[in-house]
């Protein structure tokens, strides 16, 4: 709310409570690091991917659009910014992950979870009877028979819960979206 640039949306990089300056800054382009802009953009996508509220989604997604002439002439100046653009167009796979912290079980379901690099995928990890404290994602999604159990997701709709790490490998190695 403190950073939004109502007027040609995106995000300042200094709050609107900030001291003032003779302008306001608004970097853009990506460099060596992400600007702040994509990086917000990002973490928004993700948070609506978590929470199942599109209010932290629209405004990623106008923003994304306020640039799209930009993105598609100088993709190398945007670069953290069409990995945000990919990720929203995507619809990324969530994975909540419901495990007793540090038990052999949890730990070798997220190994698989985390093994290898898959861009387009939000984890979200709850303890058993711990889940209403948290996002969304793991609401009320119970482990079974007691074990470490995985919910393989997308826009919030679950495959049958897996326990074991073959089962859950091959749900992720299949087709990203959900089957009901």
């Amino acid at each position: 709310a403190h950073f939004s640039d109502q007027e040609t949306g995106g995000f300042f990089d200094t709050a609107d409570d900030h001291e003032v300056l003779v302008t306001r800054p608004k970097s853009l382009q990506d460099n060596a690091i992400p600007c702040g802009n994509s990086m917000a953009v990002r973490t928004l996508i993700l948070l609506a991917a978590y929470t199942g509220q599109a209010r932290y989604e629209t405004p990623a997604i106008e923003a994304l659009a306020a640039l799209q002439q930009a993105l598609a002439q100088y993709p190398g100046a945007f670069a953290h910014w069409l990995g945000a653009l990919e990720l929203a167009l995507a619809s990324p796979r969530e994975i909540a992950l419901i495990g007793q912290p540090g038990a052999a079980d949890t730990a070798a379901l997220l190994r698989v979870v985390q093994q290898p690099y898959r861009p387009n995928q939000v984890v979200a990890v709850a303890s058993e009877g711990e889940t209403a404290r948290h996002p969304e994602l793991v609401h009320h999604r119970p482990a079974q028979n007691g074990q470490a159990t995985v919910y393989v997701c997308q826009n919030f709709t679950c495959r049958q819960p897996v326990t074991t790490v073959e089962a859950l490998e091959e749900l992720l190695e299949g087709a990203p979206t959900a089957d009901g």
